[in-house]
């Protein structure tokens, strides 16, 4: 015997927990694709495997805007209250913004990727410098290598929320600036 096809049912890949509630999957955009078209994880964690299924399949969402973030971030430190440092920080939060702009499908997953890999893209770079004989510390400073790969994972910590809020916030725009407007005339009504 032949059966019919199953109907086609929502996806629910989070359950209703407050992260759930904080950081909803976004919607797909008007002529975009279902974001979840051919995950089939049915385990425990869906959410996050639905997550981790998603960076993995669009790695340049977050991996170009983590070496921007990276970049900037170093010339933020190395240039230190100068007109420079502060483009480049501006830059630093465009890279996470653009991450969840970039990465819709869930923006703030994809901002707290470009933030932690350009966090490690910092502190390889400040290794390699230093391994290189650059006086990262300053002149006549000198850093305990312990204090500064503390320093390093604290502000990584740190750094993970704030590109997680960033990307929310570009997957945000991304997605209000996609609705149609109504004009004035037509609200009034």
């Amino acid at each position: 015997m032949d059966e019919a096809p199953a109907p086609a049912t929502t996806r629910t890949t989070t359950g209703g927990g407050i992260l759930a509630r904080l950081f909803p999957p976004a919607p797909p955009l008007p002529g975009k694709p279902d974001p979840l078209a051919g995950f089939s994880y049915r385990g425990p964690l869906p959410g996050l495997m639905s997550t981790l299924w998603l960076l993995g399949r669009h790695p340049v969402s977050w991996v170009l805007p983590g070496i921007v973030w990276a970049i900037s971030y170093f010339a933020t430190n190395a240039g230190r209250g100068s007109f420079v440092s502060l483009v480049a920080s501006l830059g630093t939060f465009a890279a996470l913004v653009g991450a969840g702009w970039i990465g819709w499908q869930r923006p703030w997953a994809f901002g707290a990727a470009a933030s932690i890999l350009g966090q490690l893209g910092f502190g390889g770079l400040l290794g390699v410098l230093a391994l290189n004989g650059v006086d990262v510390d300053g002149p006549n400073v000198t850093i305990p290598v312990e204090q500064a790969a503390v320093s390093l994972i604290t502000s990584g910590i740190f750094m993970a929320p704030i590109g997680a809020l960033a990307g929310f916030y570009g997957g945000y725009l991304r997605r209000r600036l996609a609705q149609p407007r109504t004009s004035a005339s037509t609200r009034r009504r």
